[in-house]
């Protein structure tokens, strides 16, 4: 068993602007709609694409992480 991970084997989608976007949905708060739960700017990022929750921003709404 070797100690390095498996790599993902999903490519990343890019936007218009050739950044990539994760492939999980991030959580934001009314207070700044712009930066999700986790930190993660989500400036001009879709809303509803169909990924899975990201688990730090779950973790965080759900009162498990500050």
């Amino acid at each position: 068993m070797s100690g390095r991970a498996p790599s993902p084997k999903a490519q990343p989608r890019l936007r218009i602007d050739r950044a990539a976007f994760e492939e999980c949905e991030h959580i934001v708060g009314e207070d700044d709609p712009n930066t999700a739960l986790c930190g993660v700017d989500q400036t001009d990022v879709p809303w509803n694409q169909g990924f899975p929750v990201c688990q730090a921003c779950l973790a965080v709404a759900q009162g498990r992480m500050n």
